[in-house]
């Protein structure tokens, strides 16, 4: 069992003057948002679609291989330019290693044959992300090639992707003005160019596979179908639609604290349902309160003409 050593978060980037502006423009957009909901319906969007993402860029994480090393966790930091300090005594086995919410490694208070498992967990990078839909300043994007990105400098600190996110991934910093979201974007300046993720790379073990998700979901099956008494389910195959960072254990996924019982239909299916709506909803709540503000000022002129008070 290699060495554990307790990891620092990272430090807090900061802000980008053209954030500024946009904050301040954001205050402009709130007292006109109104005016435009009652000047007319605006364009439903699009429905959400659910294209093939055999060939998008994946992780498949073993849990039977995770001795809870941390050394994921430690390539993470370096990779992202955070502190790192050589004086952390070393982890006890319930501790938790974590990278500003990029990497972390769990202990899963579950255990085969006296071995415990750890769980590494990261942004699942979904293959119809609910986060992004709910970000109004595409400050979360979709790349063609599978990892979700987020701009900093876009994001105006409205946390709604905290609450879109199923599997409680993104953080946030509370104690600073203008917090940033941390989350996982699977080393994109690296694998956009054909690498590796630094985490996938460090792994002494093999518990972290990167390639393609239709080939490593062929692998994740063929270690299930095994003889290695693995759970006959690849998480994230189907919850929420798919994700591109795929798991498969010894140990029932419910007792390793993953969140189970999830549909195999995108979230924004279910979102699209409901703010197709809004814009019919917001011409007629608007067109109501006009008509109640005149019915309002006629009112007050017809005191005014007989004199009553």
């Amino acid at each position: 069992m290699m060495s554990r050593r307790a990891l620092v978060p990272g430090a807090d980037r900061p802000l980008d003057p053209s954030r500024r502006r946009f904050l301040k423009a954001a205050g402009v957009g709130v007292g006109t948002a109104g005016v435009v909901a009652v000047s007319g319906a605006a364009p439903a969007p699009a429905a959400p679609s659910r294209p093939e993402h055999a060939r998008d860029l994946a992780l498949l994480v073993d849990v039977t291989r995770c001795i809870g090393c941390g050394s994921c966790v430690a390539a993470c930091k370096l990779e992202n330019g955070q502190p790192w300090r050589d004086d952390q005594p070393a982890l006890g086995p319930d501790a938790a290693l974590a990278s500003a919410n990029r990497s972390v490694v769990r202990t899963a208070g579950s255990a085969v044959d006296g071995e415990p498992r750890y769980v590494k967990t990261q942004c699942l990078h979904c293959l119809d992300p609910a986060c992004v839909s709910a970000c109004f300043v595409r400050a979360l994007t979709k790349t063609d090639e599978g990892p979700v990105l987020y701009d900093g400098d876009r994001c105006v600190g409205c946390r709604y992707c905290l609450l879109a996110c199923p599997f409680s991934v993104p953080t946030f910093e509370w104690d600073e003005t203008f917090g940033r979201v941390g989350k996982c974007e699977l080393c994109w300046p690296r694998t956009s160019r054909g690498g590796r993720p630094a985490c996938a790379e460090a792994c002494p073990t093999g518990a972290l596979t990167f390639g393609r998700r239709g080939r490593l979901l062929v692998e994740a099956w063929r270690r299930v179908e095994g003889e290695g008494g693995y759970v006959r389910h690849v998480y994230g195959q189907t919850e929420v639609g798919g994700t591109s960072v795929l798991y498969v254990s010894d140990v029932p996924f419910e007792e390793l604290g993953f969140r189970t019982g999830l549909p195999d239909r995108p979230l924004p299916g279910y979102t699209w349902e409901i703010t197709r709506l809004l814009p019919p909803i917001a011409v007629g709540l608007g067109a109501t309160l006009i008509a109640l503000w005149r019915r309002r000022m006629r009112i007050l002129e017809q005191r005014d003409a007989e004199g009553t008070p």
